[in-house]
């Protein structure tokens, strides 16, 4: 009886120089497992990114509806008989850190036929940012009055 090598087939053949690994990880598959990582935390990162700046934005729109509220608090539209030289108000920065409130009444233009229905176009306007690059627009009707 021969004792034979349980790997081997045959006893004196040569070893094939192919050995293999029962456990661990080949280096392609660490690569992409790497790679599938990365670009997992990547969109993380980007949406987290976009998510604060959202949060800003956010803060910021809030803080202009606060100063609508103040704006309106400080200059009130009365009933008048002359809008457009009462109502308007010049910019103020005054209200609110970085943050301006104005409000101006749109120039009203007839038709040589058109009977006046004493109804203006009231726009305030509150601005933030470089250069007060971002604005809020309300724009309201106002119809002409007579004071008391």
């Amino acid at each position: 009886m021969s004792i034979r090598h349980p790997t081997r087939s045959d006893p004196c053949s040569k070893p094939s120089g192919k050995v293999r690994h029962t456990g661990g990880f080949t280096l392609i598959e660490v690569l992409i497992a790497t790679i599938i990582l990365s670009i997992g935390l990547l969109v993380l990162m980007t949406g987290l990114g976009i998510c604060a700046k959202t949060v800003v934005l956010a803060k910021e729109y809030q803080k202009a509806q606060y100063v609508f509220s103040l704006g309106e608090l400080k200059y009130p539209i009365e009933e008048t008989d002359d809008v457009e030289g009462d109502v308007p108000v010049s910019p103020d920065s005054s209200l609110v850190e970085g943050f301006t409130f104005e409000r101006t009444v749109d120039e009203k233009v007839l038709a040589t036929n058109e009977i006046d229905d004493e109804l203006y176009t009231v726009r305030t306007i509150v601005s933030w940012g470089r250069a007060d690059n971002q604005r809020e627009v309300l724009v309201r009707y106002v119809r002409k009055g007579k004071k008391q």
